[in-house]
């Protein structure tokens, strides 16, 4: 078959020989006419609004400093080809490069081409003086063959400079050009290094406008990345500072800071004029070196956060990313090599982990996957877009810059925000049925509240009637004492008996208090002595011959404390009625009860009768004496007494049981 179509083919070129000749004629002198023309620009050459005069084989240099090498006519032809466009330092031999020189190219134009030129494109380190057609156009910073008067050029935000081209059949450019650091900036930083030479060009209406707002697009995208990082970059922080134990909130909030650094470091021309040795140190070196720390911690974060223990090695990355600048200084690999061998390690570790963590069912992995993927596949497009091997508009540039650093952040505090969402809801679920769980308890100890206070109350009616029975039976003793009284001549058994009948009046007049009071178990002991002592008064009938000054506050003492004392003042105060006023003589009783301190009390009766011997044959049978003896020991108290002036005593005692004062 194939010797069939060979010989098909002789055949016809046998048929046609004139024809092919003609053809390669033709071919040939184009191709040798189209060598033979200057260089020529036309509108398709055109991107996005700028067209670059990247003719690599029509520029012409001349190292030295001559001014009439601007005039168009000047023969250059003996001059070296040699592109200026992204010349790097290594790329000029030393016996060309004392730090100044001049390029030239001409070039021919379309007419409709020329009139749609507006504005000059130049981006260089150096300093530069533009000429076209012999005149000069456009310089920027200071050219001087002398470095120490030489003022390099920092490329700035403002917009390109207006240009007018006359038409003409020839246009000369020359660019008379210095850049003294060039190889030394390149010796300290090697890839890092700018450019050595210049890029230049034409820019029209397009590009134009978006060179007079790239300085507003710029800081426009800066804002969207710096606010960005900075809000998640706190809720990070915050979410590390509630959950320091969690490792993974503190990984992530790593590389979210060197992200935002990163991303300022990219942008620092916005507010620094640097030149071409600060510039690679802040917008190279601190700019890679903080994204290639926050890129080499991804895949470790992602195994931490999801436990895929396994791949808790991936934290040894980033060694890479310090391997990856410290290469730049001294280069052992080749650069793009390195890096695209660590993006694409990076991006299918990645892949492998989410995987895992998707097929093990971790709610909200798709978010963390977006943000990692999404994160490596703009850096693989900015990486494209900077090699020149594809090109993007200047919004889609603008938009991958912005999703480049906020992708993996936000995916992440997306997720964190989802796993936090569901455990919301979850736990306000388990919110509500334990509430529901505390409205059921809740009702059934009311109910139980409600019974208790039912019995409660119907004990507190069954105390107080018991003391009411108690106080009534009270009375019936000392109504019975009093019926003896009535039929007894012996004045010293009277005595005794109406004694009796008052201590027996003392307890009722207790019980009768308590029954009638609030508190079942406590006294108030001022309306409590008033009571009794105005019984006492009334027994004996000494109303209006003995007062009784009862100066103390409201006390309550406990049930067990209070009928003591009640005794203790009912035989105290008989005493004084008995033998402090002696034929007739009035007289003045004084009853106090105090509050020492907390726990610490004072009961004073004192009087100003005639007093009693502190050593002699005591005055009746000594019973009262004893008795009060006996219960001053019962509330563990000490009596203290003083007959010098009349007769006091003291008698000091602790609370006996929890009172309210």
């Amino acid at each position: 078959m194939l010797i069939g179509h060979w010989n098909q083919l002789k055949l016809t070129i046998s048929k046609y020989p004139y024809f092919f000749i003609f053809a390669f004629i033709i071919f040939n002198f184009s191709t040798l006419d189209c060598y033979a023309q200057k260089p020529h620009i036309e509108g398709g050459l055109f991107k996005e609004g700028l067209l670059e005069l990247k003719f690599k084989e029509n520029w012409k240099y001349q190292p030295g400093d001559n001014l009439e090498w601007a005039n168009p006519d000047f023969d250059d032809s003996d001059w070296y080809n040699l592109n200026p466009i992204e010349l790097k330092a290594y790329q000029m031999p030393d016996s060309l490069w004392s730090g100044y020189g001049w390029w030239r190219i001409s070039f021919t134009a379309d007419p409709k081409t020329v009139a749609e030129i507006e504005r000059l494109y130049f981006y260089s380190w150096g300093a530069a003086e533009i000429y076209l057609d012999g005149e000069l156009v456009a310089s920027f910073g200071n050219f001087s063959p002398d470095s120490q008067n030489e003022k390099t050029y920092s490329p700035n935000y403002a917009g390109d400079r207006p240009l007018k081209i006359l038409p003409k059949d020839v246009h000369t450019l020359a660019v008379r050009f210095s850049n003294h650091q060039a190889k030394t900036n390149h010796q300290v930083f090697r890839y890092f290094s700018e450019n050595l030479g210049f890029n230049i060009g034409f820019s029209n209406a397009v590009r134009a406008e978006y060179s007079d707002f790239r300085y507003a697009n710029s800081f426009a995208t800066l804002s969207v990345i710096v606010v960005v990082l900075s809000i998640l970059l706190l809720l990070h922080v915050l979410l590390y500072i509630k959950f320091r134990k969690e490792e993974p909130y503190l990984v992530i909030t790593l590389i979210t800071f060197f992200f935002l650094c990163a991303a300022i470091c990219a942008h620092i021309l916005l507010f620094v004029d640097l030149n071409g040795f600060t510039n690679p140190i802040f917008s190279g070196i601190l700019n890679s070196t903080a994204f290639g720390l926050g890129y080499s911690f991804l895949p470790y974060s992602l195994s931490s956060l999801f436990r895929i223990k396994k791949f808790y090695w991936t934290k040894h990355l980033v060694w890479l990313a310090l391997l990856r600048t410290a290469n730049y200084f001294v280069n052992v690999f080749n650069f793009i090599l390195f890096d695209a061998t660590i993006i694409l390690a990076v991006i299918i570790l990645m892949v492998v982990i989410m995987r895992i963590a998707i097929r093990e069912k971790n709610k909200g992995a798709l978010y963390v996957t977006f943000g990692a993927v999404g994160t490596s596949v703009f850096l693989l497009v900015n990486r494209m877009v900077n090699a020149d091997i594809i090109s993007l508009s200047t919004s889609l540039y603008y938009l991958d810059l912005i999703l480049l650093y906020i992708s993996y952040p936000l995916g992440i505090y997306i997720y964190i925000t989802n796993q936090y969402g569901r455990l919301f809801l979850a736990m306000e679920q388990e919110v509500e049925e334990r509430t529901h769980q505390l409205n059921a308890m809740v009702l059934n100890l009311t109910k139980t509240q409600k019974e208790l206070s039912t019995k409660n109350d119907e004990n507190v009616l069954l105390l107080k009637e018991i003391h009411h029975r108690v106080k009534n039976n009270l009375e019936v003793v000392s109504g019975l004492l009093a019926l003896q009284f009535a039929k007894i001549d012996d004045p010293n058994m009277q005595e005794v008996m109406l004694s009796s009948q008052n201590r027996v009046k003392s307890m009722g007049i207790l019980h009768q208090k308590l029954y009638q009071s609030e508190q079942l178990a406590f006294i108030e002991m001022k309306n409590y002595f008033e009571n009794l002592c105005e019984n006492i008064l009334d027994s004996y009938n000494e109303t209006d011959r003995i007062k009784v000054d009862i100066e103390m506050k409201e006390i309550e003492l406990d049930v067990d404390t209070a009928v003591p004392l009640g005794l203790i003042v009912n035989e105290l105060l008989t005493n004084s009625l008995k033998y402090a006023f002696p034929k007739g003589v009035k007289g003045k009783i004084e009853l106090s009860l105090k509050n020492v301190d907390n726990d610490n009390f004072q009961l004073k009766i004192s009087d100003n009768g005639v007093g009693k011997p502190l050593f002699g044959k005591a005055i009746g049978t000594g019973f009262g004496s004893q008795l009060v003896d006996l219960l001053t020991r019962q509330i563990d108290g000490k009596l203290i007494q003083d007959v010098s002036n009349g007769t006091l005593i003291l008698i000091n005692f602790e609370r006996q049981a929890t009172a309210k004062v």
